[in-house]
């Protein structure tokens, strides 16, 4: 295994905490390594030890602790990874597309429902407004048949009371034969 002192900036996947080897790194206390996986079109696979402060953003001076756990892999073997690797990602994508393309129809679907009942309340919403209408032509009709009966009272007992006060007391004794 070869020892490279340089922090690698491939995509890298971390794999365990704890370095097993004894060549640790140096630029902390307790020493610290961690295993990871490089993913990268040149290292697909490939296993390294990293310290576990190489890839911190703000460190002031990062780690150079490097070293290749697995040997490069041959040509062959690296282009079938990265074909499996550029498959799966198809897999992936088109997995991602026929969920998505399940959302649509689905959310196409809720569309087509709410839209059915939208115009369900609409057609109910016109009829109780044509009710209202209605009704409150009723009501209208109704408030004048009322002031005009109202009127008719006040109109008979005004003419009631301008009669001689015997005819008066037979209407309102309900008699009529009051000759």
């Amino acid at each position: 295994m070869a020892y490279s002192s340089g922090s690698s900036s491939d995509n890298h996947t971390v794999l365990a905490t704890r370095n097993r080897d004894n060549d640790l790194c140096a630029c902390r206390y307790p020493k610290i390594s961690v295993e990871r996986m490089s993913m990268s079109d040149k290292n697909p696979a490939r296993r390294f030890h990293s310290c576990v402060d190489s890839l911190v953003e703000m460190a002031a001076e990062k780690c150079k602790y490097f070293k290749w756990i697995d040997d490069e892999l041959t040509p062959h073997y690296k282009n079938a990874f990265n074909n499996l690797k550029y498959e799966l990602k198809l897999m992936k994508d088109s997995s991602y597309v026929a969920r998505l393309e399940r959302r649509v129809a689905l959310l196409e679907n809720l569309n087509a429902e709410a839209i059915a009942a939208k115009e369900i309340v609409d057609g109910e919403l016109a009829m109780a407004v044509e009710e209202k209408k209605q009704l409150r032509g009723e009501l209208k009709f109704m408030r004048l048949k009322f002031r005009i009966a109202m009127m008719f009272l006040v109109l008979l007992a005004v003419v009631l009371m301008m009669q001689k006060p015997k005819v008066v007391g037979y209407i309102w004794l309900g008699l009529r034969d009051w000759a």
